[in-house]
Order: C-alpha cells, then sequence, then structure tokens
C-alpha cells in the first residue's frame, strides 16, 4: 500500500515539477520578449534623434515689436537642429519671461514639428543717453539698459531728450494707463523734448517723423491715439496739434505759436 502511495506522489510531485517548469520557461520566454521588444525601441528612438525627423520643422514667432524673431528664439534657444520632442513647452515659456521686456509668452507644438511662440511685450515709449549708455524707456516708468545686439531695433522708436529722471517716468507713464498710446503711434515719433508755456511749464514737445509737431500735456498723451484721424479730417501737412484733455479733441494751431 505505501508503495502504491509512494508511486502515486512521485506521479504528482513530477507533474507539479513538470507544471512550475513549463511556467517558468513561459515567464523567461515573456521576458526575453519584453526585452526584445524594450531594445527595439530603444534603437528606433535612437535613430529617431539622430535622424533630422526629430528636429523642429518650423518656427514662428509672433506679438513681437521690440524684438526680431531671431531674437525671440535665441532667447528661447530654439534653432532648427533642436529636438522637437525633448523641449517641454513649459521650459520655453519660462526661459523667455525670464527676460524684463517679455510680459508673457506662449509656445504652441504642433504633431507635424512646428512650434509657434507668442510674446506679449511691455511697450516702449522710446530711448535716452545717460552717460554714454542708451537705455530703453518703458511705459511702466522702468528703463532697461540696451546692449549693442537691440541697437538696429532701438533706433525705430523716439528719442527723448532733455527730460529728467522723475520728468522720465512720468512721460512714460502717460502712454500707459487704461489710455495706452498705441505702439504703432510711438513708432511715428521722432523725438520728444520738454516743452513750457506761461500756463504749463510741463509739457512735452512730440516731433514727428512725418514733420508734424505736437505740443501736449502729460495728461493729453492717450488723444495721441486719434493724431492720423486729425490729419485726415485736417487734410494738412507741417502742422502744429494741440490735444486738450478738457475738450477730448486735438487743435490746429498756428506754428509760430510760442504758448
Amino acid at each position: 500500500m505505501e508503495d502504491i502511495n509512494d508511486l502515486l506522489y512521485d506521479d504528482v510531485e513530477a507533474k507539479y515539477l513538470a507544471l512550475q517548469n513549463k511556467k517558468k520557461n513561459r515567464r523567461k520566454k515573456k521576458r526575453k520578449k519584453r526585452l526584445l521588444i524594450l531594445l527595439v525601441a530603444l534603437a528606433l528612438a535612437a535613430l529617431y534623434f539622430i535622424s533630422d525627423f526629430s528636429k523642429v520643422k518650423s518656427l514662428d514667432v509672433r506679438g513681437n515689436s521690440f524684438y526680431t524673431k531671431q531674437m525671440v528664439l535665441q532667447k528661447a534657444g530654439l534653432t532648427y537642429d533642436s529636438r522637437y520632442i525633448v523641449i517641454p513647452r513649459f521650459y520655453l515659456e519660462w526661459k523667455l519671461e525670464k527676460d524684463d521686456l517679455i510680459e508673457a509668452a506662449t509656445v504652441h507644438k504642433e504633431l507635424d514639428g512646428a512650434i509657434t511662440i507668442e510674446v506679449k511685450e511691455k511697450s516702449i515709449v522710446g530711448y535716452y543717453i545717460d552717460n554714454g549708455k542708451n537705455y530703453a524707456l518703458v511705459n511702466d516708468g522702468s528703463s532697461l539698459v540696451i546692449d549693442s545686439t537691440m541697437l538696429d531695433t532701438i533706433v525705430n522708436y523716439p528719442l527723448v531728450d532733455g527730460f529728467t529722471a522723475a520728468e522720465r517716468k512720468k512721460l512714460a507713464k502717460s502712454f500707459g494707463g487704461k489710455q495706452k498710446v498705441e505702439d504703432s503711434i510711438v513708432q511715428m515719433i521722432s523725438e520728444m523734448v520738454p516743452y513750457e508755456t506761461s500756463y504749463d511749464k510741463h509739457m512735452v514737445k512730440i516731433i514727428m517723423q512725418d514733420g508734424n509737431t505736437i505740443f501736449t500735456s502729460y495728461e493729453s498723451m492717450p488723444l495721441l491715439n486719434d493724431y492720423l484721424g486729425t490729419l485726415k479730417r485736417l487734410k494738412k501737412s507741417n502742422v502744429c496739434l494741440w490735444p486738450d484733455a478738457a475738450t477730448h479733441s486735438i487743435h490746429n494751431e498756428n506754428c509760430s505759436k510760442k504758448e
């Protein structure tokens, strides 16, 4: 009887061991298969990253006024050799928003390898020179040093000359606020200098690129947005204009007028 039991036990044990070995072999095959798949995936990924398929296909910049497209791309660290997948959007936005003249940046990445950057720049009122250095005057009253790479761009903005530091700050803020002077108007200005009359010793003389001259108080500065409309109504050139915040209008005065 014991021999029969031993035989039965040995048979069951043999079947159990055979089943365990079968499972073990199956697990080994699965591990080998997974490893093979992983190696193939890594090989394909490596081939992708060293090929031109992984590079950025197109780069576009929108919303920039002061900075050129190339300047924005340089600040973001992007070129056509950049690897599309390994550049997270939030990192690019963070890099751009570190710049003192960029208020906000949004990066769009498309599946076809295209990257579009939308920037919102702070508005520049003009530039001035102090102790041999060039500064950009921002409409929040701040000033930023202009390096040699920006000289070609800053000359598109008006020269601010003859103002004290306090007057420059007041001038800058008169261009900002709720009634912001449009950037397109600012870029039509050639120069701004202090001006005074018997009734207001703190005015601004604005020399336009088209040869017209504007005499305005800081309070009347938002009326500059109607500059082109005023010229269209006047149908004149080489005029002297006096914006008046009290009447919300721009008057045409004799250019020989001293006050």
